[in-house]
Parts: structure tokens; sequence; C-alpha cells
């Protein structure tokens, strides 16, 4: 482990763009929607969620430490913990992604979910995450130092399979918990987030951490690595069988790209609504099969009710 921060530095420039691309630019066109759902119907659950990806922004600087991630030394601060002074940028990132992305699996798993379908919201976590990070290394805000195995433009994939299996985990326990908590104990959703990163950290990907902060050689820590990103692969079989829908059942047919086109392309309720209706259709669910509510549902606030076909109650 190498002192905090780095001994670089990024300028305001790298700092201002990374901070929009890295979660404020998605907060600020989200927010209107669940502050909307909060004042319209009462619906506190995309407040708190974002709140939860708030509370967990706070696991940082630890993550940071166990990781080898040393930021810029000019980055207007936020807090410090570990030894690590976290930069201001950091907590909307956390709402974006261990908020509205995890929201997104929500959304995923709420309406029927099979067993591809986890493996694909691991994979598009993997691609927004390394996408996100390659663009904040190569803009010199953050470094990865010391052996990071699978590592390409600067960014280490193993991170991605770490983040994005943390996105998917956070999803399953809305999926399980939103419908059954009510009225004040809905606040126990601020823990969703923290939780859930936690047990993608250190419940798969504790033999990757362990190795990483070692002595061991080099192919050695290569081999946690790998051993680390099927243990993923395989936790979203285990998330599938607590929250999924069993695969001889129909659900909306999902694919990657359609996943990236609904939570990051498509803007307008009715482009969404064609592309949903073709999923349903082509994936045979009717009106008792699908599990979202209405159009005030959580999972619906940010991404748009789909309405064909589903009922007005669980």
């Amino acid at each position: 482990m190498a002192p905090s921060p780095g001994d670089f530095t990024a300028g305001a420039t790298s700092e201002i763009t990374f901070f929009f691309i890295a979660g404020a630019a998605v907060v600020i066109f989200a927010l209107p929607w669940a502050i909307g759902a909060a004042v319209r119907s009462r619906n506190f659950v995309p407040l708190l969620v974002m709140g939860s990806g708030l509370v967990c922004s706070l696991l940082e600087p630890m993550l940071d430490l166990l990781g080898h991630l040393h930021w810029a030394n000019d980055l207007v601060p936020a807090f410090t913990n570990f030894g690590v002074t976290v930069p201001a940028l950091i907590p909307l990132c956390y709402v974006a992604f261990l908020g509205l992305e995890a929201y997104f699996c929500y959304f995923v798993i709420r309406n029927g979910a099979h067993k591809w379908h986890f493996v694909m919201l691991l994979g598009m976590g993997i691609i927004t995450d390394a996408v996100m990070e390659t663009i904040g290394i190569n803009l010199n805000v953050y470094e990865y130092y010391g052996v990071q195995p699978f590592e390409f433009l600067g960014f280490p994939y193993w991170w991605g399979f770490i983040n994005g299996g943390s996105f998917v985990t956070v999803g399953a326990i809305l999926a399980y918990a939103v419908p059954r908590l009510k009225g004040a104990q809905q606040l126990l959703l601020l823990l969703a987030a923290p939780a859930g990163m936690m047990v993608a950290y250190f419940g798969v990907g504790w033999i990757h951490i362990l190795a990483h902060n070692s002595a061991l050689p080099t192919w050695a820590r290569y081999i946690a690595t790998i051993i680390m990103m099927v243990m993923m692969v395989g936790w979203m079989f285990v998330l599938h069988h607590l929250v999924g829908r069993k695969d001889s059942e129909p659900a909306p047919r999902w694919t990657l790209p359609r996943m990236f086109m609904y939570s990051w392309v498509l803007f307008t309720h009715a482009s969404r609504q064609r592309l949903w209706d073709r999923m349903v259709d082509e994936g045979g669910v009717g009106a008792h099969e699908a599990l979202a509510t209405n159009p005030e549902d959580p999972a619906q606030a940010v991404f748009g009710p789909p309405v064909k076909r589903i009922p007005e109650t669980v």
C-alpha cells in the first residue's frame, strides 16, 4: 500500500468534467422523477434508494485502500477515512450507480427475470463501470497502482465484476424488500446499497481482496482474480434462485442492448413503452404474469411505467 493521495494532479477542467460524467448529470436528470413520485403519491422509495446510494459512498475510502486506488492531490475533498480523502465528486457517483443503476436492476428483476437476465445485468454493470472509470483514469483524476489484474487503458476489469455484481445484488435486495416494507419501515431501504455492496465485495470478492493485499506472486493473484470473477457469475445464479422468475415461465425478453436502450438511451415514456410492449410480446407475458404494480410503482418512477398488460395490484 502506498500513501494517499497520489503525487499527480488532475486540474479543474478534468475534475468538473468527471464530476458530471461520474454521476452528477444522471442524478440531476432523475431527481425530478423521484421527487414527483413522492409529491404525487407519497411514494418515497425512489428518493430512499437514491439516499441509500449516498449512504453507500461512505464505504469508498475502505474500498480505495483495499483496491489500491489513488486520487489526484488537487481535488475538492468530501471526507477522510482509512487515511484516504474522498473527493466531492464521489457521493453523486454512488447515487447514480449504487442507487439508480441498482434501481434499474430492481426494475428488471421485479418484472420477472430469468437466469441469464441476471448475468446480462452483471455484464451491463461491468460495461458502465468500465466506461465511466476509464474516462476518469485517463482524465488523470485517479489511478490504480501496483499489480492490477486484467487492466486495459488503466482500468482493472476485476473492479467491473465486483462493482457490477454490487449493482445487481442491491437490485435483488430491493426486489425482495420493497413489496414487504410499509410506512416507516421503508426507511430500512437506506441500508440496501451499503449492505448489497458489502455482500458482493466480501461475500464473493474476498478471495481476490485477500490476494490483492498479500505478498503472493503475480501469477497467484491472477488465479485468485479469475476465481472471484467466476464466483461473481455464479452469484448471479444464486440471486436468480432467490428472487428471479423460473426460466420455464414467461418474462419480458431482455437482451443486453435492450437493457442499455431502456436505461440509458430512450428518454421518453412513449419510446420506452414501445420497447416494453415488444419485449412483453416476445416473452409471452400476460397480465397475470407481470409483477409491476401501476404507473406509481417505485421501479417505474425513473424508467417510465410499462402500462400495457400490467395489473393494478401485485
